[in-house]
């Protein structure tokens, strides 16, 4: 198999997120361009909301106090900070009787004529100021008084700094009249070229208050910019998701050694030991025998299986475990009726060579008649000319082998074929359907069938409740193991188990 060192996978978990957020700014660009449109529509909409409101307010307070005489109190008014304010580059007046003044002194040769192109909204009035070299044209706010005309230049530089913010050149803005067909542009601002550009698109709102529609356009500037800003958030992105996986690994890869050490220091100061929960013949009522589970007692903590074992057998560790396992049962059987056995748990590893053929022999073959052997369906067996052999080597010295977990796993059939196994378990997974409208419980009926009519021994684990011992009792299955009878137990309270159990047992008979 394969192994790819620290190193490369480091370098992968850090760089992948990174390689993959800049591809993605493919994708994210075009939404966020339409997304910063939508941002520009409303700053600018906002701005004037403001702006109208500052100038309404002011204009009216200016208008109510004019004497359109050109005299002290209209210059001091068209000088007057409150009305002279940053939306207005100039201000004057022009009157009937062809006198004109400003806020800059003299009168200004700026003549205000209406006509019909101008919006117009009672005596109020916007017009702009007539087209030269073709530069931008102002916008121009006039009130009519009779023949006495009040304007004001007003001041656009507002829009130009709007439409230059996040990006310059990004944004072209059409100031025109709400009626579609007039077709006079009175405030255009920014590059006009946008609005030729393929791919361009734009958005218009309306200011009811003067009759006039404003629309943003928007083209491949700000394409450009959306695609560096999502390329960059994606770099720092990705970067920081790098950085998080990258030590999330460490982290972990650590752990795990960590957790390595502490099983090996676990092996060496003995700390894995059976836990055993009895089989039970449901006929006859007698405990027939044991299967030996391994627990990891460290300290005053009991940790399961499920915690350890497949990291174990990922570190072959668990051949030791189950040497140790196997030396502690061994010391035990004496403890127990000389007809009653115990099962030991083993792996495919263990018979794909000879482990357990040695691990045995070291230890004289210990009692051949009580001690069987597990072999458990999780990991497949590679080589099953070997596992037969030694089977077969031991089988020859008396030892027995069951299929642990029967029809969850990889060999099933297969394997009572080519092993010569005659003993199954049939898994808790199927017991626990009897009483309930679960489809597997099909596949239960058809494992009994199958080893009531090969002549199997049979051993159902996991039964929790009477009923199911009922069911499998009625269709031939006597042996039962299962927290229906007893939870595993270290061989302490196993032995105080047995005598109430025996005396509960006699009471009843």
């Amino acid at each position: 198999m394969l192994r790819i060192s620290s190193v490369w996978i480091s370098l992968l978990l850090f760089t992948l997120p990174i390689v993959a957020s800049q591809s993605l700014g493919l994708w994210l660009a075009k939404p966020l361009a339409n997304y910063l449109l939508e941002q520009k529509v409303a700053e600018i909409k906002q701005a004037l909301e403001e702006r109208h409101k500052e100038l309404d307010t002011a204009l009216t307070e200016q208008l109510a106090q004019f004497d359109f005489d050109c005299g002290p109190t209209d210059m001091a008014l068209l000088r007057d900070p409150r009305y002279y304010s940053a939306h207005i580059r100039l201000q004057g007046l022009t009157l009937a009787s062809g006198a004109s003044c400003s806020s800059l002194g003299p009168g200004l040769p700026i003549v205000i004529t209406t006509h019909q192109d101008d919006i117009r909204l009672g005596n109020f009035g916007l017009t702009a100021t007539p087209a030269k070299f073709n530069t931008e044209q102002e916008l121009v706010a006039y009130y009519q008084s009779g023949e006495n005309i009040a304007y004001w230049v007003l001041d656009n530089s507002w829009s130009h700094q709007l439409l230059q913010h996040p990006c310059a050149n990004c944004f072209y803005l059409e100031f025109s009249e709400q009626d579609p067909e007039v077709t006079t542009t009175y405030f255009p601002r920014g590059d006009k070229t946008i609005k030729s550009e393929e791919g361009r698109r734009s958005l218009s709102f309306t200011d009811p208050a003067v009759l006039t529609r404003q629309t943003v356009w928007a083209g491949k500037a700000l394409n450009q910019y959306a695609l560096q800003q999502v390329r960059l958030y994606g770099l720092w992105a990705g970067t920081l998701l790098g950085v998080v996986l990258t030590t999330g690994y460490w982290l972990l890869r650590n752990y795990r050694r960590s957790l390595k050490g502490l099983l090996q220091a676990g092996l060496a100061r003995q700390q894995f030991i059976p836990f055993y929960q009895p089989v039970v013949d449901s006929q006859s009522g007698q405990v027939v025998g044991f299967e030996a589970l391994l627990r990891w007692q460290r300290g005053n903590e009991l940790i399961p299986p499920g915690a350890f074992i497949d990291y174990a057998e990922e570190q072959d560790l668990i051949l030791p475990m189950t040497s140790q396992l196997l030396e502690k049962v061994i010391a035990d059987l004496p403890q127990l009726a000389p007809n009653q056995w115990v099962s030991v748990n083993i792996v495919a590893a263990h018979l794909e060579q000879s482990h357990l053929h040695d691990l045995l022999q070291r230890h004289q073959w210990p009692s051949p008649a009580r001690l069987t052997f597990e072999l458990t369906e999780r990991k497949p067996i590679i080589d099953i000319g070997a596992a037969s052999n030694q089977i077969s080597a031991l089988q020859a010295k008396g030892y027995h082998f069951k299929l642990d977990d029967f029809g969850t796993g990889y060999g099933g059939f297969a394997y009572l074929q080519s092993l010569g196994i005659r003993q199954i378990k049939i898994d808790k997974m199927f017991v626990d359907t009897i009483g309930t409208d679960d489809l597997k419980r099909s596949v239960l009926d058809a494992t009994i069938a199958f080893g009531r009519e090969s002549g199997m021994e049979m051993i159902a684990e996991g039964a929790e409740r009477q009923e199911q011992v009922d069911y499998l009792q009625r269709h031939g299955v006597h042996l039962i193991q299962g927290y229906v009878y007893a939870a595993p137990m270290p061989l302490n309270k196993l032995t105080l188990w047995l005598l109430a159990w025996q005396q509960h047992h006699s009471k009843a008979a």
